[in-house]
């Protein structure tokens, strides 16, 4: 029998003047949270991912997810390192698209998302409307290439290119 381990992400904050809990907790929210956790857990391979199984609890709103002891060990790691660098810069597309989500829903809803893990030694994630947790954007340049060779071909009609010999970089199309 496999190990189980678990992962839980407390939503804190209010709905309107009442304090947030599973009855007042919109199910739009718990579907995008549904949907990060896929993405933070297996960014990839979803297809042959062991089962995540999916509790609500009192507690503010206490999302409680259990699978695999790996994969929550794998998830405990990526949390400290996310922590410690204060960073999600390094993170796969989708993993770093989820942690950007609650980003965005807890600027959008004034919530602190607390993400940690059922292992002894641990830490807690905070992601609150004060953190940060955004991707840098990518920096992009303008550069100009000149290459001198024989020209070979040009043309097309729907799909341009240019067929040229060089002495240095070969064929290029």
């Amino acid at each position: 029998m496999e190990k189980i381990g678990d992962i839980e992400i407390r939503v804190i904050g209010k709905s309107g003047n009442l304090e947030l809990n599973p009855e007042n907790y919109d199910i739009k929210q718990i579907a995008s949270i549904l949907q990060n956790v896929e993405d933070l857990l297996y960014p990839n391979n979803k297809k042959d991912r062991p089962i995540i199984t999916y509790d609500i609890e009192q507690g503010s709103v206490r999302h409680i997810f259990k699978t695999s002891i790996q994969a929550v060990i794998g998830f405990s790691a990526l949390l400290s390192q996310v922590q410690s660098q204060n960073n999600i810069d390094f993170l796969e597309l989708k993993t770093a698209r989820a942690i950007e989500d609650m980003q965005k829903m807890s600027l959008q809803k004034n919530y602190e998302f607390q993400i940690k893990t059922s292992l002894e030694v641990d830490c807690v994630l905070k992601i609150n409307p004060s953190t940060k947790f955004f991707r840098t954007e990518n920096n992009w340049s303008d550069a100009e290439l000149y290459f001198y060779g024989v020209l070979k071909d040009a043309g097309g009609k729907s799909k341009a290119n240019i067929h040229l010999d060089t002495a240095d970089y070969g064929y290029l199309l």
